[in-house]
């Protein structure tokens, strides 16, 4: 009884905490081969940094599904004014402009 006890509290305690961590940073690889040939890197997206700002609802689920690998995204369809090129993310005044490639893409200038 005492076991179930201490797992029943430890799951109660678990869930709640899991979901104020965050989610960290998100890695999004290039589907484009000559991307990677020119020595564009992937985009690291830091979720924590834009959940300090943004609440949930602004992204999600209007303009990102909540489901890892749900999300089609590439600049064709961010040059378009869908997920991160939505008019109230970078294709806003808010926040730096998608033609900074290296304010998002790993080996592109001073990138991060």
């Amino acid at each position: 009884m005492l076991k179930r006890l201490i797992i029943a509290s430890a799951i109660v305690i678990a869930i709640p905490a899991a979901s104020w961590a965050g989610i960290g940073d998100i890695r999004l690889e290039s589907k484009i081969a000559s991307m990677k040939k020119a020595g564009v890197g992937p985009v690291v997206f830091p979720h924590d940094r834009h959940e300090k700002s943004i609440k949930c609802a602004e992204c999600h689920p209007k303009i990102f599904k909540d489901k890892r690998g749900a999300n089609d995204i590439s600049m064709k369809f961010n040059m378009e004014g869908k997920f991160c090129g939505s008019p109230n993310c970078h294709n806003s005044p808010r926040t730096f402009p998608l033609y900074q490639c290296a304010s998002c893409h790993t080996g592109v200038g001073a990138a991060k």
